[in-house]
């Protein structure tokens, strides 16, 4: 009896999802040689960056430690493995229940969509409950993923993989195997007749398509992985052209890392957390996906979120404020700049953006920072002797881990 009831939700959940419903709504649909051309740029791009860590590591530019690559890439491949899935079905299970979508309904939803008419995205939000809800849905389970990622990458750099080289290619490689898998399944599984095929191929964008970004969310989910490994690279690159190498500044590379990367896994995610369903002052803005459009309460989100985990990191000594000079400062601008480059950038770009400006950003206060040190012969007193008239000052190590000392008045 347990075989035949098996057998009966199996063939259930394939009739749930393949069926082929006529589609209530009208208008043209992508066209073949559309589709194609945008997969083979996504993929190209991805190909692009991965190039960058390449050709340094061939150059000896960034060594590599590969111990820690290959356990860096079964980390990343084993984490996202498991978060796909599970992220696409607790959206399938949002859908249904909480939205109260039909079967026919999520199938588009989580097939490619690219087949789909016109206008079907403005039928769908027709209804304002059901438009409320979907924005929820896609802060829930869009910017879930996002965070997650950004911040097992976080804690990824910081407890598993310390080695820049093995970080940068293994998280560079997974990213290109990513979007070349999901550009074939698009590419091979298109159209009514593959739509049962979705149920379980919609796990290779974790619920990262936005729905609101209607007949191109996949396409813009593709854009969002490249640009953020794009981001990565080229922060890493600017960091290694402008900072002290990393054996020798390894709590400025601490502090570095953490002020680039925590704007975009948080600011970021916030602005759209709250500017989504809270925004009431909404301005139309550049990007791939049929609604773009930020508020200004999303702004503001975005420089909250980007300011407080910069003082948090500052201020419970998760890095040394001594490293960088005037850090906190450094945190404040680098809230104001992401709030800048995040409105203002193409949707789906500022994954790159924020950081390679970030970047630029660290290096140059660091700099400064350092000249103006050198200039006023400033020193920051960590501890101090007596010696007669004088005292021993301890220099903050902001260069290398090594502190440096000064008689001062």
């Amino acid at each position: 009896m347990g075989g035949v009831g098996s057998a009966r939700a199996s063939m259930r959940l394939s009739a749930i999802f393949s069926k082929a419903e006529p589609i209530k709504c009208s208008g043209p649909t992508c066209s073949t040689p559309t589709i194609n051309c945008s997969l083979l740029l996504l993929l190209l791009l991805s190909l692009i960056q991965l190039s960058g860590p390449v050709a340094a590591i061939l150059s000896g530019a960034l060594p590599v430690d590969w111990d820690q690559f290959g356990v860096g890439v079964a980390f990343l491949i084993g984490g996202e493995v498991v978060r796909r899935p599970i992220f696409c079905l607790l959206r399938v299970l949002y859908l249904r229940r909480a939205v109260g979508l039909s079967d026919a309904e999520i199938t588009d939803i989580v097939g490619t969509r690219l087949s789909l008419p016109q206008d079907w995205l403005p039928n769908l939000l027709a209804d304002p409950r059901t438009k409320t809800r979907i924005k929820v849905c896609d802060v829930l389970f869009r910017k879930g993923g996002h965070v997650f990622t950004l911040t097992s990458t976080i804690i990824f750099n910081a407890f598993v993989v310390d080695d820049l080289g093995a970080l940068v290619l293994s998280v560079s490689l997974c990213s290109v195997l990513l979007v070349m898998v999901q550009a074939i399944a698009i590419s091979l599984f298109r159209g009514a007749a593959h739509r049962g095929h979705w149920w379980w191929l919609s796990w290779l964008f974790g619920a990262a398509d936005r729905i609101r970004d209607g007949r191109l969310g996949q396409q813009n989910a593709m854009m969002g992985s490249t640009s953020m490994m794009w981001g990565i690279v080229a922060s890493a690159g600017i960091a290694l052209l402008g900072l002290p190498p990393q054996e020798d500044a390894e709590k400025l590379w601490a502090l570095a890392t953490q002020l680039v990367l925590l704007p975009l896994t948080y600011g970021d995610a916030m602005g759209e957390i709250i500017g989504t369903p809270f925004g009431r002052h909404r301005f139309k803005v550049k990007g791939l996906g049929e609604i773009n459009e930020k508020s200004l309460e999303g702004c503001a989100a975005v420089f909250l979120g980007s300011l407080i985990p910069g003082l948090i990191v500052l201020g419970t000594g998760a890095a040394d404020p001594c490293a960088i000079p005037a850090a906190w400062g450094l945190a404040a601008a680098i809230a104001v700049l992401t709030t800048i480059t995040e409105t203002i950038a193409f949707r789906s770009t500022d994954n790159f953006v924020i950081p390679a400006c970030n970047a630029v950003l660290v290096v140059i206060w660091w700099h400064v920072g350092l000249a103006v040190d050198e200039g006023n012969d400033a020193y920051d007193v960590l501890d101090s002797f007596d010696s007669g008239n004088h005292s021993l000052a301890v220099k903050s190590p902001a260069f290398g881990n090594t502190p440096t000392y000064a008689l001062v008045e």
